[in-house]
């Protein structure tokens, strides 16, 4: 019995060390993610308010959001619902592209109640330094072009870039890129203007699926 307790032991004592190691390592992880969100909160708010005033609304954007699954997108969109005195002011829409040059790309879309676009920024891609990170409103002014357009301005058909017969500029040597950016805000302006009543009257924290 003295030997395989002696076996036993260290076996215990390694199992004891694991369990702490990844308790450890699953609170890093928590810590980590925490983290990250915060930063991407605060990176969505800067983007916003280059996009809506801050005196335009006076709700808590993040706290007055639901998820909406919008048509050709392959995940739901997250919509914050601004607001004035209870009044619908706009909704910005947290989106994913579908897959561009080199991945999916972030993007919250700024629309007006009466569907206008506000503007669009970019929150996160991967597309090739020096040609595709263009649509970055630090790096040129190509994802401007958007402002001021609605769901059927152009037509449906014409939401595309203009290397590929649609009505929008295309970026030099990134024309999937340039197609991709352009699809997804023309996707998310025709989501919303099907469906704006039903986005700002749905209760925080809740989900819009497809029609």
């Amino acid at each position: 019995m003295s030997g395989q307790s002696s076996i036993w032991k260290p076996a215990l004592a390694l199992g004891g060390i694991g369990l702490v190691v990844a308790v450890v390592l699953a609170g890093l992880d928590g810590l980590t993610a925490d983290r990250i969100e915060a930063q991407q909160q605060r990176q969505a708010l800067v983007a916003i308010s280059s996009m809506l005033a801050p005196d335009a609304y006076d709700n808590d954007l993040l706290a007055d959001g639901l998820s909406v699954a919008i048509e050709g997108l392959d995940k739901p969109a997250t919509a914050f619902r601004a607001r004035l005195d209870g009044e619908p002011v706009a909704v910005i829409l947290d989106l994913e592209t579908r897959p561009a040059y080199s991945g999916t790309i972030r993007l919250l879309v700024a629309v007006d109640a009466a569907g206008s676009v506000l503007g669009a920024r970019v929150l996160r891609h991967q597309e090739t330094p020096g040609l595709g990170d263009k649509i970055e409103r630090e790096r040129s002014d190509w994802i401007d072009q958007f402002e001021g357009r609605s769901a059927n301005d152009p037509p449906p058909d014409g939401w595309t870039a203009d290397r590929q017969g649609g009505a929008f500029d295309t970026l030099t040597s990134a024309t999937v890129t340039s197609a991709a950016v352009t699809e997804a805000i023309g996707m998310a302006v025709a989501g919303f203007e099907r469906r704006s009543t039903e986005i700002f009257e749905r209760p925080a924290n809740s989900s819009l699926e497809e029609q």
